[in-house]
């Protein structure tokens, strides 16, 4: 907890934002709007502190006199003071932080080196943590949700403000930069105050799919390498620094997305707005790593007659030199003795090349066949690699260990597609279209007629012998052909883009084991899934969804009959024998409150890893929450170390929705500590898989469940 004196500095920060508030709309809007918020703000403070039943009487009146202008005035002033008191909180916590690594502590509950140091204490050895790391995949999947309503350029200014809060803390300013910072900040809320806060359209999926970019742009980008730099500090802190370079920190940040690809009750999400999607997150993601190049290619100017790169490295720029022809004469002249500006030179051209092709296909063009361009990120991680290693060969680590490692570190989280974005759809739909496909057959049948088990059989026949035949899909109505060019799509942007450019495909409402094997028909009906002679593979992740109560309560039927049919588990060990289960949180605490919904929810996950785990599957929870506690909020650290003993095997993925998107990744310092406990949070929870975990107490969970059915009766 902060003390007296810090306490103080919050107060003081928050006191000038609403001065400087306060002067902007006594000059905007007027003395007469100044007085009313000050009236309201002081009777509401006074109330809070002693209820007053002719007080709030008195107050309601004074609202109620307001004509429509003034209502408008005093709502946005309340508004912009509270997103600004944010601010001055966002920003007083990360000074706070700051302080506490400068003094040596103590260092916060969910710190690398509070966790690290825990763990060590617990007596987990470097190989155990190695295990551990391993294992580790922190997935947070970016939604589009109605909580969250600014505009991109509402973000952008508080960003602004943000930053000039900021610099306002340096104790070094003299009193001239002090009054140069705090006209800026006046300047920049007044700015604020002159903004429209709500677009004056509803927002189409291509505002959502901006929306979601700007904190990669904004943050993100920055923000990663920054993790993954306090992992490896800490590893060496606590266990030494000979042991930390035995260890490997593989990457272990994900993201996900479901902006472009939720067509779940949106028919405004089509086919080729997740291929939009996808081409706005890879055009993103090479803006960035053009930058880097060209910022990298200013900063290793080793020279050749100073220094012997590694014969690899030379070797695969000779390689690049001969390919490119008369390309790069005149760089290879200006740079002759200069290898390393030479190959990131090579780079930079090849990444223009992927991002020249993108822009193409963005305006509808086909992109030429002139060549160039990476195939994969593989190939370009492979360059990174080889520089990284060279440097390290002639004694270079420490410019190694910089921005090229961070670069490094870029491209194992982003790929070429930023955010891997997940597909869903409900199951009806599915359905739907596989029902109208049996209809069209030459041997036409009533698949709704089928019972479970008979629909089953029927597709997985399919499936496993190819034997549905092709159909005139121009006599197929709209809906079931805008299905299959789903399908169609995940394939070609698989090979257009990345073979990881995909996530899941969640299936909402999952209620029989033919639910899932429909989405895979239709997966193997665009060359997703299936098999060449006794070969299988499957390219496509299924994720059923389980949201109600009575959901949640048929997942141990639903999944054990899913993972015994043959066809699925043949499908299955092809995809890398990993079984994502997504869990609804709010639809069931829509059906039986907060207490029954946990309850359900804890039981779902300990079935799930329990069914897995006996069929030598491993087992991935995604978890469906959303910002508040009805949706399955809360502080992401405490609320991964709450989930069941032994169901958090090293991963988790859940959805950051709304407003939670905007609070923990509008500013670096904050993603950066929300992403850190995240991981942390996972760490701690993962020690199952190198300790044995505490057993539950049966008295407990008899008592969970006594509850949980006082409350549905």
């Amino acid at each position: 907890m902060p003390g007296k004196s810090s306490d103080k500095e919050l107060r003081a920060r928050v006191k000038l934002l609403g001065r400087l508030l306060g002067e902007v709309l006594h000059s905007q809007a007027g003395g007469r709007v100044l007085k009313a918020v000050e009236v309201l703000r002081k009777g509401y403070i006074a109330l809070r502190r002693k209820d007053s039943a002719q007080r709030r009487r008195r107050l309601a009146q004074i609202v109620a006199g307001f004509d429509a202008q003034m209502i408008t005035h005093v709502t946005r002033a309340f508004s912009t003071y509270f997103s600004l008191v944010n601010i001055a909180e966002e920003s007083f916590q990360h000074r706070q932080r700051r302080a506490r690594v400068r003094r040596g502590g103590p260092l916060w509950v969910g710190s690398f080196d509070h966790t690290l140091r825990q763990l060590h204490a617990q007596g987990v050895t470097v190989q155990q943590l190695q295990v551990l790391l391993d294992r580790l995949k922190f997935i947070p999947v970016i939604t589009a949700h109605p909580t969250e309503s600014k505009r991109q350029t509402i973000m952008e200014e508080l960003r602004r403000i943000f930053v000039t809060s900021e610099r306002l803390a340096d104790p070094r300013l003299g009193k001239t930069e002090r009054e140069e910072y705090t006209e800026l900040l006046r300047t920049q809320i007044q700015i604020l105050w002159k903004t429209d806060e709500m677009r004056p359209h509803r927002p189409t999926v291509r505002d959502e799919i901006k929306n979601g970019l700007l904190y990669f742009h904004e943050c993100l980008f920055q923000a990663v390498p920054v993790v993954y730099r306090y992992m490896e500090r800490a590893v060496a802190r606590t266990y030494g620094k000979e042991a930390a370079a035995s260890l490997r920190i593989p990457g272990f940040l994900q993201f996900g997305s479901w902006i472009g690809g939720d067509r779940d009750g949106n028919p405004n999400v089509k086919p080729e707005t997740t291929e939009l999607a996808l081409r706005l997150q890879t055009r993103a993601v090479l803006l960035e790593y053009l930058s880097r190049v060209t910022a990298l290619s200013r900063q290793l100017t080793h020279s050749s007659q100073l220094c012997q790169p590694s014969s690899a490295f030379i070797e695969s720029l000779q390689q690049d030199e001969r390919h490119a022809g008369d390309t790069f004469r005149e760089n290879r002249e200006r740079f002759r003795y200069e290898p390393y500006r030479r190959k990131l030179y090579v780079m930079r051209y090849r990444l223009e090349c992927n991002l020249r092709n993108v822009k193409k296909r963005l305006e509808g063009e086909q992109p030429g066949n002139k060549g160039g361009a990476y195939h994969s990120e593989e190939e370009l991680l492979h360059d990174l690699y080889l520089i990284r290693d060279s440097l390290i060969s002639h004694g270079d680590a420490s410019a190694a260990s910089g921005a090229l490692q961070d670069f490094i570190r870029l491209v194992e989280t982003f790929g070429f597609y930023m955010m891997r974005m997940d597909v869903r759809q409900e199951s009806g739909r599915h359905t739907s279209a596989v029902a109208e496909l049996f209809s069209k057959q030459p041997a036409p049948f009533d698949y709704l007629a089928l019972s479970e088990a008979e629909r089953l059989g029927m597709l997985s026949d399919s499936i496993a012998h190819g034997r549905l035949a092709a159909v005139d899909e121009s006599g197929l109505s709209e809906a079931t052909r805008e299905t299959l060019d789903v399908f169609r799509m995940m394939a070609e942007m698989r090979a257009k883009t990345s073979p990881r450019a995909f996530g899941s495909y969640v299936i909402s409402m999952t209620r029989a084991a033919s639910h899932v094997l429909e989405v895979m028909l239709l997966a193997h009906l665009a060359g997703l899934a299936g098999r060449h002679g006794e070969d299988w593979f499957c390219h496509i992740q299924i994720s059923p969804l389980f949201e109600t109560i009575d959901d949640l309560q048929r997942i141990e039927p639903v999944l054990a009959t899913l993972l015994d049919n043959p066809t699925y588990g043949a499908l299955l060990q092809a995809s890398g024998n990993q079984q994502e289960v997504m869990l609804g949180y709010s639809d069931s605490c829509k059906d039986g409150g907060i207490l029954a919904s946990g309850w359900m929810l804890y039981q779902a996950q300990k079935t799930v890893t329990a069914l897995t785990a006996a069929r030598g599957v491993e087992c991935r929870l995604f978890h469906g929450r959303g910002g508040t506690i009805g949706r399955g909020g809360g502080p992401t650290h405490e609320s991964i170390l709450a989930q069941p003993q032994g169901t958090v095997q090293g991963q988790i993925k859940f959805t950051e929705q709304g407003e939670m998107v905007s609070y923990k990744y509008s500013n670096v310092e904050t993603a950066v500590y929300e992403l850190s406990v995240g991981v942390t949070g996972l760490l701690k929870a993962s020690r199952g898989l190198i300790q044995k975990p505490h057993a539950d107490k049966q008295t407990y969970l008899a008592i969970m469940q006594h509850l949980a059915e006082m409350r549905s009766e």
